[in-house]
């Protein structure tokens, strides 16, 4: 594999019972990019987010991460590998405040050991003033400072999805899968949460896999797309590339080849 394959599917499959949900899907995620993932209701999107990070068992094929076969890997094991995934709602502690949702976001607190929290409490000490300053950090990122406060309640939606990014960023990200993260938030937050996720990928060297059904969000956005029908892989390309696909146009967008 190539140093610039993030992350790469071989011939995957995943039935349930009689329902070919992924039915031998091939495609690559290359590093430094964002990359989208389009396509009708029922391709098999949510599967192929559901096999990659472990909350579903493929049933054949292979996955690889950073040339790593994470093909059976638990949900946890993607995790400590840099895999995250949000959903399409947002899981914020709701009586918490903004700040708070991202300091009890860390794995591994040194002080979580019962039988060793007595003696490191100096390091503990330590993870918590890091963990302070790296939530703040976060906060700035994604735009959310000037709610540190608030509780995660009275957020709108998609503040909301801003605070999951915020809570994922804790947990040092390679790879972030986001599941529509356009839906159900209004045209300006939308145009923010372009720019807060062009400045994760671009700054913080951050990459995005998004399952998206905004066309205008996803083609602003990505640098690839990847377009699935039917639990395949249809096409890949450029947004450019994939808006002048018959391909695309017949299967997903509608259009005939001569419209």
């Amino acid at each position: 594999m190539s140093s610039e394959v993030l992350l790469k599917l071989e011939n995957v499959h995943k039935h349930f019972g009689g329902v070919k949900a992924v039915n031998g899907v091939d495609f690559e995620v290359s590093s430094s990019k964002i990359t989208g993932l389009i396509g009708p209701n029922g391709a098999g999107k949510s599967t192929i987010f559901n096999l990659i990070t472990g909350f579903s068992e493929i049933d054949d094929g292979f996955i690889y991460f950073n040339d790593e076969d994470i093909s059976f890997s638990s949900p946890q094991k993607t995790v400590d590998l840099g895999i995250v995934r949000t959903f399409q709602i947002p899981g914020e502690l709701k009586n918490m405040s903004v700040l708070d949702n991202l300091l009890v976001s860390p794995m591994h607190h040194p002080g979580e050991s019962l039988l060793f929290g007595w003696i490191n409490r100096s390091k503990s000490k330590n993870f918590e003033k890091n963990t302070l300053t790296l939530a703040e950090k976060n906060l700035e990122i994604v735009g959310l400072t000037h709610l540190m406060n608030e509780k995660a309640e009275n957020l709108s939606t998609g503040q909301k999805k801003l605070l999951e990014l915020g809570r994922i960023l804790m947990m040092n990200p390679k790879l972030i899968l986001l599941d529509e993260p356009a839906a159900g938030i209004n045209p300006t937050l939308i145009k923010n949460l372009s720019k807060v996720n062009l400045d994760i990928n671009k700054k913080q060297k951050v990459d995005f896999l998004i399952i998206e059904h905004n066309m205008d969000f996803i083609m602003s956005i990505s640098d690839e797309i990847i377009v699935m029908a039917e639990g395949e892989t249809l096409v890949k390309g450029s947004p450019e590339e994939i808006q002048k696909n018959p391909k695309v146009l017949n299967s997903y967008l509608g259009y005939g080849q001569n419209e």
